[in-house]
C-alpha cells in the first residue's frame, strides 16, 4: 500500500502507546506472501467486488466476536438469526472443553518491549487447566499465517505479563501463558438428500461435497468449531521476526523518519 504522507501510515500501520508508536502485529505479518488470497482475488468478478466481499467477512468476523465476548463476560447479547449456527457452534466447544475467561481478558492490546511490537489479540482464557492465547476465527481452514500472529503475541504476553486495557490502564495477568490456540468457529446446512454441505459465509455461500446433480433440501443451520494447537513457539516466533525485518525493510524511509529505525 502507498502512503501519502507520514501521518497516514502511522495510523494505518500501528499505535501510539504512552506517547510511543509502534507497529501492529497484523500489518507486520501482512508482507508475508498470501497465495490463498491471491487466489481469491483472481476468482472475483473485479477488484472491487473482492474488497465488499472481505469488507462482509470482517463484518461478520466482528459480530461473531461480539457474541463470544458476551458469553465470556455473562451478559445477554442479542444473536442474529443468521448467526445462531456460530452461537451453537460455541456451545458445543464449551460442552467439549472446560473454558474459563473473563472481560478483562478479552480483545485487549499487548506491546512487546523489546522487539517493540503492539498487537491486539482476541482472548485469554483456561482450556483444560491450561492458561492460553485464543485466537478466533471464521475463515474455513485455519492457515498457517496464524502461526505467526498468535506467536507474536505468545511472546509479547510472557515477556510482559500485562494487557493495555482501555486508556492503556495495565492488567496485570495471573501468570505465564502455556498454550496458544486457535478457535474456528463456522456454520453450515446438510443437504438432506445427498449430504451436500452448504458453507453460510457472508462473503459468499459454498457447497461441498455430495451430488452435484441433486436439487439440494438443505436442513436447519448448525455450527461446527475445530480447536487447534500450534506447537513450536520457538520456531513461529522467528518467523515473525523474519516478517518485521522485511516489513522494516519495506517501509524503511517512513521508519526512520518516524525514529523507529
Amino acid at each position: 500500500m502507498k502512503y501519502q504522507n507520514i501521518e497516514e501510515f502511522k495510523k494505518d500501520q500501528g499505535y501510539i502507546i504512552e506517547n510511543q508508536w509502534y507497529p501492529r502485529v497484523t500489518k507486520i505479518c501482512d508482507v508475508k506472501s498470501k497465495p490463498g488470497l491471491y487466489y481469491f482475488y483472481a476468482q472475483a468478478e473485479n477488484f472491487a467486488s473482492a474488497n465488499l466481499q472481505k469488507q462482509k467477512a470482517a463484518s461478520e468476523g466482528k459480530i461473531v466476536h461480539e457474541i463470544i465476548e458476551g458469553f465470556i463476560s455473562h451478559r445477554p447479547v442479542v444473536v442474529p438469526e443468521d448467526y445462531l449456527g456460530f452461537k451453537s457452534a460455541f456451545e458445543d466447544f464449551l460442552k467439549n472443553h472446560s473454558f474459563f475467561s473473563k472481560y478483562e481478558w478479552i480483545e485487549k492490546k499487548v506491546k512487546h518491549p523489546d522487539h517493540r511490537y503492539v498487537g491486539t489479540f482476541d482472548a485469554i482464557g483456561e482450556i483444560d487447566g491450561k492458561f492460553a492465547l485464543i485466537d478466533i476465527k471464521t475463515s474455513q481452514t485455519i492457515y498457517d499465517d496464524y502461526r505467526l500472529q498468535t506467536a507474536a503475541y505468545f511472546y509479547a504476553l510472557n515477556e510482559e505479563p500485562w494487557l493495555l486495557g482501555y486508556g492503556n490502564q495495565k492488567i496485570i495477568l495471573p501468570r505465564e501463558i502455556e498454550k496458544r490456540y486457535v478457535l474456528r468457529l463456522n456454520q453450515k446446512r446438510i443437504c438432506e438428500k445427498c449430504g451436500a454441505v452448504l458453507k453460510l459465509r457472508k462473503m459468499g455461500d459454498k457447497i461441498e461435497q455430495g451430488d452435484q446433480n441433486c436439487e439440494h433440501k438443505f436442513g436447519e443451520i448448525i455450527g461446527e468449531w475445530e480447536l487447534r494447537e500450534f506447537e513450536n513457539h520457538e520456531e513461529d516466533f522467528r518467523g515473525f521476526l523474519h516478517c518485521k525485518g522485511l516489513w522494516e525493510w519495506e517501509y524503511r524511509d517512513f521508519l526512520k523518519e518516524i525514529g523507529y529505525l
